[in-house]
């Protein structure tokens, strides 16, 4: 995969506290397998600083949802843009290595992987299960790390209905440490593994990361984009200084709680109207760069910016 390695020039650096973006786009994402709208489908919200507030757009299918995205970041080409989508962007550490992906580091294994492997149709059909016992079957003998099917016609020697027992599953932890982090503060975010049921996030991941990696390698937008914080780094300046910079992040719109019931009458369109607005209100009393910088020990931090990822409000 391609690492951002240009270097600020005089003239587009940012003033000091100025905010660090301009738009901040949350995204609920969903691994439907056919076309759908209202609860549990694909959400996007958009706020503009200082501009008036957005309703949230619900797109059908994954194509759409992309078509859009892709329209929404090429038509601000100078305007600084968080895009952040609900779903974790890594697995815990070692899965790159139990599975035999080759390269490194082992997030851009993965991610290649499922760039390659996973088949998303316009009318939503996929073969997310398949990819997935796949996985299982190079890790293990069994069942697992991966669990969970909408279907008994997806299940194989590999893949289990319900939970495989056993973790840390051939030395893989059930949860990454981000999603642990969030655990001992009181909160509940699924584990990556666990593809159906209720508050899963395993099937969003796999239909979702070869979506991320197609806007952050759009021709158009690939030298201004990077995914954090694997490509920037644990930093409070993800932008780089620069003044059109496009940052990918996990988000997880849970974290700052319930949304209002009257901002939208479906759940989803209330969670990334409120996260979006939230965001942009952090960044504007300059209170949403630390979010980009945990801190974490150093080996902690190694496994986040090579493997797991971290999501934009956890903390420890």
């Amino acid at each position: 995969m391609d690492v951002m390695t240009r270097h600020p020039s005089p003239d587009d650096t940012l003033p000091e506290h100025e905010p660090l973006f301009d738009l901040y786009v949350v995204v609920d994402w969903s691994a439907n397998s056919t076309p759908k709208q209202g609860a549990d489908s694909i959400w996007t919200h958009v706020t503009e600083r200082g501009a008036p507030a957005q309703d949230p757009i619900n797109h059908p299918t994954r194509a759409d949802a992309r078509e859009y995205l892709v329209g929404l970041l090429t038509v601000h080409p100078h305007q600084r843009i968080l895009v952040g989508f609900d779903m974790p962007y890594g697995y815990p550490t070692g899965f790159a290595e139990a599975a035999g992906l080759p390269g490194t580091p082992a997030w851009a294994a993965t991610w290649q992987h499922l760039v390659v492997h996973i088949d998303d149709r316009a009318d939503n059909a996929n073969n997310r299960f398949a990819v997935a016992s796949e996985l299982n079957a190079a890790i293990s003998d069994g069942p697992g790390p991966f669990w969970g099917t909408t279907s008994d016609s997806h299940v194989t020697p590999n893949l289990s209905r319900t939970k495989a027992p056993g973790f840390p599953h051939e030395g893989l932890a059930e949860h990454r440490l981000a999603e642990q982090a969030l655990r001992d503060a009181g909160m509940r975010p699924a584990s990556v593994w666990q593809l159906s049921g209720a508050g899963s996030v395993g099937s969003q991941t796999l239909m979702g990361v070869p979506v991320v990696h197609a806007l952050r390698h759009h021709p158009s937008l690939k030298s201004r984009s990077a995914i954090w914080p694997f490509e920037t780094g644990l930093t409070a300046d993800p932008v780089r200084g620069r003044r059109n910079m496009i940052v990918h992040a996990e988000i997880w719109p849970s974290w700052i709680g319930r949304p209002d019931p009257a901002r939208h009458p479906v759940k989803d369109a209330g969670q990334v109207c409120g996260l979006s607005e939230h965001l942009a209100a952090l960044d504007e009393r300059g209170e949403l760069g630390p979010l980009f910088a945990p801190v974490l020990d150093d080996d902690t931090a190694r496994a986040v910016v090579e493997e797991e990822g971290w999501i934009v409000g956890a903390v420890i």
